[in-house]
């Protein structure tokens, strides 16, 4: 792997919490469950329970996360009205955009991720809100979507799945835990 791949990962592991925290936001208190007997995994598992699962299953959803990721990040750069939270959807953007780009390089063909229920609502109640509003909204997806990315890229690292797709996801899980910590700061908690 070259530097110019190694930075592409590195931009696009970056992406990714955004849109495990966006959908760890729909899942209320399912943070910390395992699914039953017989039921798929979801991506806010902890990731002790998912290191177990199938490789290409845990690459799908770290990509559908990520693209959540993007998909609101792309909203946050039109409609932030706080020049800092404009700022990090700025970097979240190009982040994800490098991770997509990443995931490719490492041989992965995945098609845009499409959105529907609870994805596809807060999608609607971003594009509703504005001004201060739409920034509490914005970062609160943004946690949720990183927490759920940092559980992905933490349970992939600790897989079966191939070294490339490890390597990603452990440079991937430090940018995220800076993100969180970036996020909490933007909300006034840090």
């Amino acid at each position: 792997m070259n530097r110019r791949s190694i930075s592409l990962a590195l931009a696009g592991a970056s992406l990714l919490p955004v849109s495990v925290m966006a959908q760890g936001a729909t899942g209320g208190g399912a943070m910390n469950r395992s699914p039953g007997p017989g039921a798929a995994p979801q991506a806010n598992t902890p990731p002790a329970n998912m290191t177990s699962m199938a490789p290409d299953q845990l690459v799908k959803m770290t990509h559908e996360a990520g693209g959540f990721s993007l998909a609101t990040a792309r909203v946050g750069m039109e409609k932030a009205s706080n020049p800092d939270v404009k700022r990090f959807a700025n970097f979240e953007v190009r982040e994800q955009e490098g991770m997509a780009q990443a995931m490719k390089m490492a041989g992965h063909n995945l098609p845009d991720p499409q959105f529907g229920g609870e994805k596809y609502q807060t999608l609607q109640r971003l594009q509703a809100a504005n001004g201060a509003e739409f920034d509490r909204m914005f970062l609160q997806v943004q946690e949720q979507g990183h927490q759920e990315l940092l559980n992905l890229t933490t349970a992939m690292a600790g897989s079966q799945a191939p070294m490339p797709d490890k390597l990603m996801a452990l440079l991937a899980s430090d940018r995220i835990r800076e993100h969180l910590i970036d996020i909490s700061v933007l909300q006034g908690r840090g």
